[in-house]
């Protein structure tokens, strides 16, 4: 079922971390919404506004800030032909059907309305409001976009599967499989992981996916990382249960720790420069000393926007990753647009290659 998420409230918009931690929770709950729309309890024609979104919305999530809480909820009751009552210390429109802390659904012309109040550093209340499609999340490593459409496609209309699929980075495509009414979706991905059993990773969230596999496997990671400035690290971490396999990281963002702390020669330096494959191979040589792991990731490239050269232009990265006792996978890319999306770009390029050199772990048979 198609939702629209409305964020009423200007301190929420400006708020991008606690936005973030919106998005997460509602995709936990709805997936991605159809629909994202701002608005302004100071608008003047707030109500009116309201009233055209949540009519020509399936169900609607109206997530607000604290000054805009009640107020939404007074509109909400009019618009409804309804009052306000005070039920377990919070006003809500009697109509409500279910509610929580902060938190209350109703029915406004046979359409699910969920009313949240957002407040800033702190906990964001209970979603009431679920997906009423039967959807999941998938990755195929090693595909492009346009191969998998092709070679999947008539497999989902065997099983009347809708897919939507996008490109993560060039050989990682991100797909989203719906049912029909009448369709079979466990069939359809046994299919496709009898089709595919060294590309195919049913868990939507890659980096869970990757940190219970290490666990399962009673293995380790770590992680050298220059361009990149962390961010690798900080995306393993962020996982529940990433203490179990993650050992470490260095971020060796200056030559000098590079040499220090990785041990990178200075002929290396000289020769090839920080930006080259064999900087690569001796971080990841390296990191495996110093941590013992099982498993190693590193990048070194030039995020921009200044610091690129003919032969190295901004975009430039190297990334690798390691068995302890088996492959070396170092690959040179070339990623286009800003420095934030050439780091976080380069970040999945490193754990494509994980996948990779780890498959007998991250793809089980």
């Amino acid at each position: 079922m198609a939702t629209t998420l409305v964020i009423v409230g200007k301190s929420l918009k400006i708020n991008k971390p606690f936005l973030d931690y919106i998005d997460s929770q509602v995709y936990l709950h709805v997936k991605t919404p159809n629909i994202k729309i701002y608005l302004d309890k100071n608008d003047n024609n707030l109500f009116e506004n309201l009233e055209k979104i949540i009519s020509e919305s399936e169900q609607t999530i109206l997530m607000t800030s604290s000054e805009s809480f009640n107020l939404i909820g007074k509109i909400i009751s009019t618009l409804n032909e309804d009052v306000l009552e005070l039920k377990e210390g919070m006003l809500v429109p009697s109509k409500t059907i279910e509610q929580k802390n902060k938190s209350y659904l109703l029915m406004y012309k046979n359409k699910k309305i969920n009313i949240i109040e957002a407040k800033e550093n702190e906990k964001l209340p209970q979603i009431l409001l679920t997906s009423q499609e039967e959807s999941t999340m998938f990755s195929l490593i090693g595909l492009d976009e346009d191969s998998t459409k092709i070679l999947l496609e008539p497999l989902a209309d065997t099983y009347e599967i809708k897919l939507t699929s996008t490109s993560v980075i060039e050989g990682w495509s991100y797909i989203e499989a719906t049912t029909y009414k009448y369709g079979n979706l466990e069939k359809f991905l046994l299919s496709v992981k009898s089709l595919f059993p060294d590309k195919f990773i049913q868990d939507g969230n890659i980096l869970t996916h990757i940190v219970e596999s290490l666990k399962d496997s009673h293995q380790t990671l770590s992680v050298a990382e220059s361009c990149t400035g962390g961010q690798i690290a900080s995306m393993i971490t962020g996982i529940s249960g990433s203490s179990e396999v993650f050992n470490g990281s260095i971020v060796s963002y200056s030559n000098d720790i590079k040499k220090a702390w990785l041990g990178v020669s200075d002929e290396t330096f000289k020769n090839y420069g920080a930006v080259s494959e064999l900087c690569i191979r001796e971080m990841m040589e390296g990191i495996l000393k110093a941590s013992s792991s099982d498993f190693a990731l590193a990048t070194s490239g030039i995020a921009g926007p200044n610091g690129g050269t003919s032969s190295k232009p901004v975009g430039t990265v190297f990334v690798g990753a390691r068995a302890k006792n088996g492959e070396i996978l170092v690959e040179r890319v070339l990623i286009k647009g800003d420095r934030k999306y050439i780091q976080i770009q380069s970040c999945y390029h490193a754990l494509r290659l994980l996948l990779h050199v780890g498959k007998d772990v991250f793809f089980k048979k």
